[in-house]
């Protein structure tokens, strides 16, 4: 066996070394799912906020923004809001923002003069929903709204209509 040989053989078991060494220390299946890969559809639109903040918060660290932090008035107008536009598109309707993102906002008791908000249906999972969003240009414009301090975001699952899950996120910086 020639020298060129040995060493392109020692090279290639050394590369399929790391591919099998890290595949054997993940363990067995725990059966868990990760919040990013639950499906909303088959678990009734239980969205776990915080998962998704730690998203989106990971993605503006990405992009140079400073963090978030889930407001509990805002995670409510968005659960509101998700039923109204689950409710509305069960009628035919389309998936549109109202423009009445203000007066939500008031009515909670959220003063604010910087917000921004997303709506969108059919993504099943929040992974599904982030990778929309970051693809989608205004969506994506929400996420990383540069002012914002403050977050909501909400998931609502309604059977029998076109897309079964309905998504808002707001952010907001406080007045």
């Amino acid at each position: 066996m020639n020298t060129r040989f040995r060493v392109l053989a020692a090279r290639l078991a050394a590369a399929l070394a790391l591919l099998v060494v890290p595949t054997a220390c993940l363990g067995p299946d725990s059966g868990v799912k990760s919040p990013l890969y639950s499906n909303l559809a088959e678990i009734a639109g239980d969205l776990d906020e915080e998962a998704a903040s730690d998203m989106i918060n990971a993605y503006r660290a990405n992009n140079g923004l400073g963090p978030v932090a889930l407001d509990d008035r805002l995670n409510a107008l968005a659960r509101g809001y998700a039923g109204d536009l689950a409710t509305a598109a069960s009628k035919g309707a389309r998936i549109d923002p109202d423009g009445k993102l203000e007066t939500r906002l008031i009515a909670a008791g959220y003063e604010t003069n910087e917000v921004s908000e997303s709506v969108s249906a059919g993504y099943h999972t929040l992974a599904e929903a982030f990778s929309g969003w970051r693809d989608s240009g205004p969506h994506k414009d929400t996420m990383l709204f540069a002012p914002a301090q403050d977050m909501g975001i909400a998931a609502v699952y309604l059977p029998g209509t076109k897309y079964r899950v309905y998504w808002v996120l707001i952010m907001a910086k406080p007045a």
